[in-house]
């Protein structure tokens, strides 16, 4: 059987499993400690997909698994039913796009005839006013999602912080330990490309691989380096100046584009680039304060999984 329940109800009944931590480090969560896989599955529900995570202590991080919204009830029901059968007993789930939820709940009911669970939705009227003060108008039109990330970085920065959640869209986003300053929304990678094969239906696909000509001799790399070498260059640029105006240097990247955003912008960095002072809007340049790699960066793929886990259990931080 399926029950709903709310946050605090859920807190409350893990408070009860779980010992109270005393301090939290650069590895989240580490106080948990009583099971090698946790009994919560927590879901994050982009507007592409959707990602189910439980925790595991062994592993220091979630299993993961990811379906996209359009490949249908049976292969969502397959990847509930998995986790279900592998001993989950609670769900704390959030959604950026409301309509999926009455989706999953009719899912949910359907499962609660095999298992029994508790879910949780949250809200931002379950979150607001916990631990962040949040700067925005109206509260509620800011993204659960990023909301959730934020309160996933509170969960283990100590100070200032920008988070950068690149996904189908890419959010900039700055907080300090006891509050949320807003941040600036941005297209995702694939929009960027959508759109301009959109607007002009008659140019090529653009190369699928980095090119190092340059000046590009083909329209394929022209496009490749207007819109990948672009979109990246632009971004970074975004990320600095909201950097800059939070007075930070700790960048927390996440989402499902974070970890090829790291590899391009850090670890292959400009020197493998043929172009070596592209300018492109923010004063870019190879300098270490025009760019990330004067900053802490690190990488957090799981972002909002960690925001569910910290507010479900934030009574045991």
């Amino acid at each position: 059987m399926v029950t709903f329940r709310t946050l605090e109800h859920i807190q409350q009944l893990l408070a009860k499993t779980s010992g109270p931590d005393a301090s939290l480090s650069d590895t989240p969560h580490a106080a948990f400690q009583s099971e090698e896989l946790e009994p919560t599955l927590y879901i994050d529900g982009g507007s592409s997909f959707l990602k189910l995570g439980r925790w595991s202590e062994k592993d220091s991080d979630f299993v993961v698994q990811t379906v996209s919204w359009e490949e249908g009830e049976a292969a969502l029901s397959g990847i509930f039913q998995q986790f279900l059968s592998e001993g989950t007993e609670y769900i704390v789930a959030s959604l950026v796009y409301a309509p999926f939820k009455e989706r999953l709940n009719e899912l949910f009911k359907v499962l609660g005839e095999q298992y029994d669970f508790e879910v949780v939705w949250l809200d931002h009227a379950s979150i607001e006013g916990l631990d962040l003060r949040i700067k925005y108008s109206p509260v509620n039109s800011l993204g659960l999602d990023r909301l959730i990330a934020a309160y996933g970085a509170h969960a283990f920065c100590s100070g200032s912080v920008v988070v950068v959640d690149l996904g189908s869209a890419v959010t900039v986003d700055t907080l300090t330990q006891t509050q949320f300053d807003g941040g600036v929304i941005a297209p995702g990678l694939k929009a960027v490309q959508v759109g301009m094969q959109q607007i002009t239906p008659h140019l090529p696909i653009p190369s699928a691989q980095k090119t190092s000509e340059f000046p590009p001799k083909s329209t394929q790399n022209a496009l490749w380096w207007g819109q990948y070498a672009f979109w990246v260059a632009g971004i970074e640029g975004m990320i600095l100046e909201v950097a800059r105006a939070a007075n930070t240097q700790e960048i927390i990247l996440t989402g499902g584009d974070a970890i090829w955003f790291f590899d391009q912008v850090i670890n292959q960095r400009r020197e493998d680039w043929p172009v070596q002072d592209a300018v492109v809007g923010f004063n870019l340049g190879t300098q270490k304060d025009h760019s990330l790699e004067g900053m802490k960066v690190v990488v957090r793929p799981h972002l909002v999984l960690e925001g569910l886990r910290y507010l479900s259990r934030r009574s045991c931080f």
